[in-house]
């Protein structure tokens, strides 16, 4: 049995073209594997940003009145309201009182 060099030779290049032909046809298939992945960091990244913003919107919202602390506040202005009438009465008497006193003082010329 004798051992054939040049068989030998052409097997390991036909191996090594097999090997590169198969790196860079994987190098290829997964370019795009790379290109998805930055994608989706960049992607993701954007996501946070809008979650924290989201995060943010959400807590001013939880401060602002409901519906009901609007409705309180209503009934309250409300009674503010009938409360100012009741004083306004009460000037408008208090304004007829010191009209007459005044009218009173000006008739009588200071007489005592």
């Amino acid at each position: 049995m004798s051992f054939d060099w040049k068989t030998l030779d052409a097997a390991l290049g036909v191996i090594a073209v097999l090997i590169s032909s198969g790196t860079m046809i994987y190098a290829w298939l997964t370019s795009g594997a790379r290109k998805n992945s930055d994608a989706i960091a960049t992607l993701s990244s954007e996501a946070d940003d809008l979650r924290n913003r989201v995060e943010k919107v959400e807590a001013k919202l939880e401060a602002l009145p409901d519906r009901d602390d609007l409705h309180r506040l209503d009934k309250q202005i409300e009674s503010m309201g009938a409360r100012f009438n009741g004083f306004e009465n009460t000037l408008k008497a208090v304004q007829r009182a010191t009209e007459r006193i005044s009218d009173y003082l000006l008739k009588s010329g200071g007489k005592q």
